[in-house]
């Protein structure tokens, strides 16, 4: 396990080397430029002066250079807009996106699991097609739209919920603040994963209740909720997994619309600000965190595997 984990680590590195060269490479040769270079009050002179003081005016794999031996050491450069440190401003929004993104995740864990479960359970039945239909609306229904529907409903309409934002302005900061406002977000990021989960969460365990241990088990006179979630449901967790390891990429890089809809003020809406002001330090600064984060997510998921199914080593 611990080469294994080596190996892992070093085609993390590689991949992530990788990444940033295509990003980098993206951003620099996109049309237009950083938009604090578009002042037209700025003469010629101190245009060139600025760009010269951006390393601006320096071929694009010297710039590239230049930024991974700042990351080396560890600085990840200083935004165009804001005028901080890249690193500084990423550590205060990405714990608001990681938050997000495990409210979701784990809403959608609670509601899919035993979905699937009961859907596999009582395959073509009432309750099956009911899975059924709501699966397909989560899968299909766009992001947006369904944002901006449930604040109309919530928000507007009934006034339970907050309609965006991360704190109440001009309220106590508290923990139960905190929650109410991230109901909304933590719905509209979660219900595609949900629905995805639950028919992934059915398939796997309608395979294994076919399995030759699971009709022992029933043929021992095991209660058949004891066979559905301590033999069957085990098993087919591994399938689960697979679909959420797959899908963490899209949780903590890919919260930028449910973030926007919000205003969540989380890595998404933060990427969002840096692509349209053309911040390089700043995409660059997103694009190695998130890469870092998906990395370590999909090693974690690898480790859950020797957890769930024993028989797999990968020494």
């Amino acid at each position: 396990m611990s080469r294994y984990l080596l190996r892992r680590a070093l085609h993390t590195v590689i991949l992530l080397v990788v990444v940033t060269v295509v990003v980098f490479a993206m951003v620099t040769q996109a049309p237009g430029g950083p938009s604090i270079l578009l002042d037209r009050n700025m003469g010629p002179e101190e245009l060139a002066r600025m760009r010269a003081l951006l390393g601006l005016d320096q071929p694009v794999h010297v710039q590239y250079v230049r930024w991974l031996a700042q990351v080396l050491r560890g600085n990840l450069g200083v935004s165009y807009q804001a005028g901080l440190p890249v690193l500084e401003i990423i550590l205060q929004m990405l714990p608001n996106t990681l938050l997000l993104s495990a409210a979701s995740l784990a809403l959608a864990l609670v509601v899919a699991i035993p979905a699937g479960v009961l859907s596999a359970a009582r395959p073509y039945s009432a309750v099956d097609h009911a899975v059924t239909t709501l699966c397909f609306f989560g899968i299909s229904v766009p992001t947006f739209w369904y944002g901006l529907m449930l604040i109309v409903l919530f928000s507007i309409v009934l006034g339970w919920l907050p309609p965006g934002g991360m704190h109440t302005l001009g309220g106590e900061r508290s923990a139960l603040d905190v929650a109410r406002h991230l109901v909304l977000p933590a719905v509209v990021l979660g219900t595609a994963n949900m629905a995805l989960f639950a028919r992934y969460t059915r398939s796997a365990t309608m395979a294994v209740l076919r399995q030759d241990y699971v009709r022992t088990a029933r043929s021992k006179g095991l209660p058949e909720r004891s066979v559905l979630y301590r033999h069957a449901l085990r098993n087919a967790l591994l399938t689960v997994v697979t679909v959420v390891g797959l899908q963490l990429p899209r949780l903590v890089g890919g919260a930028a619309i449910t973030e926007t809809v919000f205003a969540w003020p989380g890595m998404g809406s933060l990427a969002v600000r840096a692509a349209f002001e053309r911040d390089y330090p700043m995409i660059m600064g997103i694009t190695l965190v998130i890469s870092a984060v998906v990395a370590a997510s999909t090693l974690l998921v690898d480790v859950l595997y020797v957890y769930l199914d024993p028989r797999i080593r990968y020494d």
